[in-house]
């Protein structure tokens, strides 16, 4: 799907917020509605995944999208999938919480770029 950048995964968002987000993101996103669920796995059929091509432009923009769904004071923790160049797969856990002064767009862009893959995938697309 994405050539040299992995794809940020994000599972189990109702229609609305799949296409808001999607909308947000732009031609980085794609809505994937087929998807089955894992083996032994359960979950609301009429959830949405996003997979985001992994560029900095739309790690903000999900980055404002995470913002505007948790207040502030909460600590944010979320199962996403990263595929990476490769194609191979990994779950990993996305947690952060807005420290006193700092915006909470701003605390969840740092998570975001924290996880595995991401920080080396955006250095490489700058050249």
């Amino acid at each position: 799907m994405t050539g040299e950048l992995p794809v940020l995964r994000l599972r189990g968002l109702q229609r609305s917020d799949a296409r808001e987000l999607a909308d947000s993101v732009g031609a980085e996103a794609t809505i994937l509605s087929d998807e089955s669920l894992p083996v032994g796995g359960y979950g609301d059929l009429g959830t949405r995944t996003v997979a985001v091509i992994v560029t900095a432009r739309a790690l903000r923009a999900v980055a404002r999208h995470l913002a505007a769904q948790h207040p502030l004071g909460e600590t944010v923790s979320l199962l996403v999938e990263i595929e990476d160049a490769d194609g191979t797969r990994h779950e990993t856990a996305l947690t952060y919480k807005v420290a006193p002064g700092q915006g909470s767009a701003h605390a969840a862009e740092t998570a975001l770029r924290a996880l595995p893959g991401v920080s080396e995938a955006l250095a490489r697309s700058q050249w």
